[in-house]
């Protein structure tokens, strides 16, 4: 890692000499390394800031606008709400994580339903767009399973994902705006902040059919009841071709979930490992293992951290080797069947 450092910030001849200074020139000349202190998935102390989410910056330090894009760029729901609770805090602390670990609000969604409430004062949306409006009026943004509202925005969450597309009624908003939810946070943020400078609304026209065709299209999705908690069965060796748990007898029911949903911080589904590291005192460190990810029926431990999994709470996670061995249950050397003679030789 440090080579690879050192190579594009063209300081390997510092300890490797002469040889090698015309290649330190280059990478000098092309500035790579400098530009590369300036991307959003770079942590940069010396800078002042430490904190991203999903290889995103978090904060308002980062000078350009990470927009246009097809899903790669720019912000995601998770990312979005974090700029919210980071910047209403004076001081960020270790302590303050567990809370916004277990924040499941929608902001896209509650952006969404600002410019549909909007347009709808204009008369810009059809009657069955209107009808859909008038369960999340009074939404507190919070994606909770047993809502009403909360199950019609995630409804219109999900539609939206890939509804700007070009060769389609939304190209135009698409072009300027880009793809997925990176476009579709752009094309929201930047209508809402036109709005409250001048009281119009961009592209309106084209906004009202793009509000309109989503809240068409969720209206077709939702069902007519509430819907209900999931019963989650965590399947042992899940996949994503859809085959069927290979020792059913490891499956294991979970208590009921209250926030599923993918696009907020606390999606219990979207869990796997959870780690909270402070960097000022490493052994201060706490995370959670999503049960069953122990990978062995047999053990004790299998499933003992899903009510952690449930609550969005957290275990003792050290990383010293003197704490972590404080944690030790066993431990088992193996050695290598490669003789001394097959090493020499540089053998594999």
């Amino acid at each position: 890692m440090e080579l690879s450092r050192r190579k594009v910030a063209g300081t390997l001849s510092e300890i490797y000499g002469k040889d090698l200074l015309e290649s330190d020139k280059l990478m000098r000349t092309l500035g790579l390394y400098k530009h590369a202190q300036e991307l959003p998935d770079v942590q940069n102390p010396f800078s002042g800031f430490v904190a991203r989410a999903c290889h995103l910056s978090v904060g308002d330090w980062y000078p350009y606008s990470l927009t246009i894009g097809t899903g790669g760029t720019g912000h995601n729901p998770i990312s979005m709400r974090l700029y919210e609770p980071l910047d209403d805090q004076n001081e960020f602390t270790f302590e303050s994580f567990s809370e916004i670990h277990r924040d499941n609000v929608s902001p896209i969604a509650g952006d969404f339903l600002t410019h549909a409430g909007i347009l709808s004062e204009k008369n810009l949306l059809s009657q069955n767009s209107t009808r859909l409006l008038k369960a999340p009026s009074d939404w507190d943004y919070y994606l909770l399973e047993n809502i009403r509202a909360a199950d019609v925005a995630e409804t219109v969450v999900r539609e939206m994902h890939r509804s700007l597309r070009p060769n389609t009624v939304t190209a135009l908003l698409a072009s300027k705006y880009g793809g997925c939810h990176a476009g579709n946070i752009f094309l929201l943020r930047s209508a809402l902040e036109e709005f409250e400078r001048t009281q119009k609304l961009p592209e309106e026209e084209e906004l009202a059919v793009w509000v309109n065709q989503l809240l068409e299209a969720s209206a077709g999705s939702l069902q007519e009841a509430v819907s209900q908690v999931r019963k989650v069965v965590m399947v042992y060796q899940t996949n994503l071709e859809g085959f069927p748990s290979i020792y059913p007898d490891a499956n294991r029911k979970v208590p009921d979930l209250v926030t599923t949903s993918g696009n907020t911080i606390w999606s219990q589904l979207g869990n796997s490992y959870t780690q909270i590291v402070d960097l000022s005192n490493i052994d201060k460190s706490r995370a959670f293992l999503t049960p069953g990810a122990s990978e062995d029926p047999r053990s004790p431990h299998f499933f003992d951290q899903v009510e952690l999994w449930v609550t969005g709470e957290t275990r003792p996670a050290p990383l010293s080797r003197e704490e972590v061995m404080k944690y030790v249950e066993s431990i088992e050397t193996l050695f290598s069947p490669i003789n001394k003679t097959m090493r020499q030789s540089g053998s594999d």
